[in-house]
């Protein structure tokens, strides 16, 4: 992709599952040149999304919550379903496949860890993934800054960063905003869960484990989630 200038925001998200012992990582990149036009158009889906689902524009899309039909997303429970849940995540996932501007990544870690084990591996998980993006960045003498969900109260995701090396392309430590304020944040949520989707096997009657490749897998530059 030819971008507008040296810079590049990541909008970061985990997701995955302890039980199934699969730790996942997945980001949006985007050229800020292109950003109030990518959000334009990503509230221009929202709008959609209100008129359709009656979810308004300032309501957090969390896809776990969508796809088993929980969670305060919808006005009445009487149309709260996991059907009408997974139906909001893929049309969320054709708008952010229009998006301009933007790449997208996905990596992932296979473990037998529990508890304090599991959040270990995710941590190093995060720091390989963020140590790989600083050196693609840095070969193309560009800088970027990494956006995730949280609060900033996890001090792993911020030891990740100081332990770059001094020529780091990845400026200061992470972003931290919630979700619930971030409409990139949610995006990123919804490619987070797609991709760890597409590492399960499919349940019977599931097509969500294809939408990765069949919807997102053109943003991602290395055709679907890789192993770190």
């Amino acid at each position: 992709m030819t971008t507008g200038t040296n810079f590049a925001l990541f909008y970061v998200d985990d997701s995955g599952s302890e039980a199934h012992g699969l730790a996942t990582f997945s980001w949006i990149r985007i050229d800020p040149a292109y950003w109030a036009d990518a959000t334009q158009r990503w509230l221009h889906f929202r709008a959609a999304a209100y008129r359709r689902h009656g979810i308004p524009a300032d309501t957090r899309l969390h896809a776990t919550e969508l796809a088993g039909g929980r969670g305060t997303w919808a006005p009445t429970p009487a149309i709260r379903s996991r059907r009408e849940g997974l139906t909001v995540i893929h049309d969320g996932l054709n708008a952010i496949a229009a998006l301009p501007g933007i790449t997208l990544g996905s990596v992932y870690r296979r473990t037998n860890a529990r508890g304090r084990d599991f959040e270990r591996d995710k941590q190093d998980l995060y720091r390989r993934m963020i140590a790989r993006l600083d050196a693609e960045l840095r070969e193309v003498a560009a800088f970027g800054a990494v956006v995730i969900d949280g609060d900033g109260t996890n001090a792993g995701y911020n030891r990740g960063h100081r332990r770059l090396d001094n020529g780091r392309a990845l400026i200061e430590d992470p972003f931290f905003r919630h979700a619930s304020t971030s409409q990139w944040v949610q995006i990123a949520d919804l490619a987070a869960w797609t991709g760890y989707r597409s590492l399960r096997p499919a349940g019977r009657g599931d097509t969500s484990t294809t939408w990765y490749a069949q919807i997102l897998r053109h943003l991602d530059r290395d055709g679907g989630p890789i192993e770190l």
